[in-house]
């Protein structure tokens, strides 16, 4: 049966009825950017395949297994009023799971959400989700009855790529009949994983005094900030213009940030971003002063199993390049401040973003329009790829740089999204063409690599 010839399952998921009430703050840092894409907020969704977790589980009572999940977890009977800038978990709502024959010529299932060129899941995904509709959709494939595979697709305004790993599992204990937790060695760090951290519970916590206090002293840092450091183009709405994507793929650059993060003591992470704030104020504006990391906020416990909406903006201040200084001492200054920008994640992402466009609009804020985004699902794909730096001028031939679309939307000059494939790093940048033309992005992520590779050369 080719993918798409399918049959469709209605799970009734019920729960008690709460709200209106606040979004979570991390909802909150979605909801501009999704209700302005509106029918193209598509290109967020997430989606990925589980290999199915246990022998001989049938499609019968694997859907009844998932309904029972699903019936635990608020957060899939929210529905989000767009007037008044709330969400209401329902009491009864019907998620649709589609099953279908599994292709003959199927490929084994890797772990990682948007990194599998899977048709199933990538259908799945396809088509915007309606506010007022369930945030997630379920696929399950099958051989002969016989559960193979589950196809997931998320609302990006619901879940983050943080939720992926616990949801996952979630959903494998789920199908596999296990009790929650039974087959996890790590101990829980939210309160009972047999019983998640509701996403109402959350909006409680995040709406309590000591909170928000916490909230309006990371936003009155932000505006602090926005007015020490140089003017410039603010905090972007999301807006009608042309927005180029170009991506580099180089394992050549794997291999030359693995060695520079075991070099320096930093993150592979922290060294793509010194590497590339290094290469925008080189090659595309000098006078940059900070980048925004997207930040899933993950690192603090109370989130850590989490099954939703995370995500906040981190302010990095970028240090001065001393002269004489290199690239060495750069990375690891840049790192330090990493480790606070995620610490400082958490606050009220609309009150946040109301203030900073108020700012904005008065001509007072600094630019805020370059981020940063790490989306690898493994974070420990390029471990001892340092073992081939030898190899790095060999493998830097195998590389390109591709200009592979346009956006007609966007609210960044430059949004970066660092990725793998195997052994490959992919940096998609998505960058205005107001300010920089796509044979200027194609030169920058050239140059990024060409600096990741003579640093990781130098002895």
């Amino acid at each position: 049966m080719a993918v798409g010839d399918s049959e469709g399952h209605s799970l009734a998921i019920r729960g008690t009825e709460q709200g209106p009430m606040p979004l979570t703050w991390g909802q909150g840092n979605m909801w501009d950017s999704m209700a302005a894409l509106g029918p193209l907020s598509d290109r967020l969704n997430m989606s990925w395949p589980i290999a199915s977790p246990a022998d001989g589980v049938g499609v019968s009572e694997a859907l009844a297994r998932l309904r029972g999940l699903l019936s635990r977890l608020d957060i899939f009977r929210a529905s989000f009023d767009t007037e008044r800038v709330r969400q209401t978990f329902r009491d009864e709502v019907h998620i649709e799971v589609r099953v279908t024959e599994a292709p003959a010529e199927a490929v084994p299932v890797r772990h990682g959400y948007n990194t599998q060129k899977d048709p199933a899941c990538a259908e799945l995904a396809s088509g915007a989700f309606g506010m007022d509709e369930p945030q997630i959709r379920l696929g399950l494939q099958h051989v002969g009855g016989i559960v193979t595979q589950i196809d997931v697709a998320m609302s990006h305004l619901a879940f983050d790529g943080g939720a992926c790993r616990p949801l996952e599992r979630l959903i494998r204990d789920a199908v596999a009949g296990a009790r929650p937790g039974a087959d996890d060695a790590r101990p829980p760090r939210t309160a009972d994983r047999a019983h998640p951290l509701q996403t109402a519970d959350l909006v409680a916590h995040e709406q309590s005094a000591d909170q928000v206090r916490r909230s309006d002293a990371v936003i009155d840092g932000w505006l602090a900030a926005a007015a020490r450091l140089p003017p410039g183009r603010g905090l972007m709405s999301m807006t009608p213009e042309a927005f180029s994507v170009t991506i580099l793929r180089s394992r050549a650059a794997a291999v030359a940030v693995e060695a520079l993060a075991l070099r320096h003591g930093v993150s592979a992470s922290g060294v793509v971003v010194s590497a590339l704030t290094t290469t925008v104020r080189r090659h595309v504006d000098r006078r940059l002063s900070a980048f925004l990391l997207v930040c899933n906020n993950r690192s603090h416990p109370q989130l850590t199993d989490f099954v939703g909406q995370t995500i906040g903006n981190g302010l990095l201040v970028l240090p001065d390049e001393k002269p004489g200084a290199g690239f060495a001492a750069y990375t690891r200054s840049l790192y330090a401040r990493t480790i606070t920008t995620y610490s400082r994640a958490r606050y009220d992402c609309l009150k946040w973003r109301a203030a900073l466009t108020e700012l904005t609009a008065k001509g007072l804020a600094t630019d805020f329009s370059y981020y940063f985004n790490d989306v690898r699902s493994d974070r420990g794909v390029w471990a001892g790829m340092a073992s081939r730096l030898p190899e790095i001028k060999a493998l830097r031939e195998e590389s390109s740089v591709t200009t592979v679309g346009r956006r007609d939307m966007g609210d960044a000059t430059l949004f970066a999204d660092l990725g793998s494939d195997g052994d490959e790093l992919i940096l998609q940048v998505a960058c205005d063409d107001t300010r920089i033309a796509p044979a200027d992005a194609a030169s920058a992520l050239a140059a990024l690599e060409h600096l990741l590779v003579t640093e990781a050369l130098e002895t």
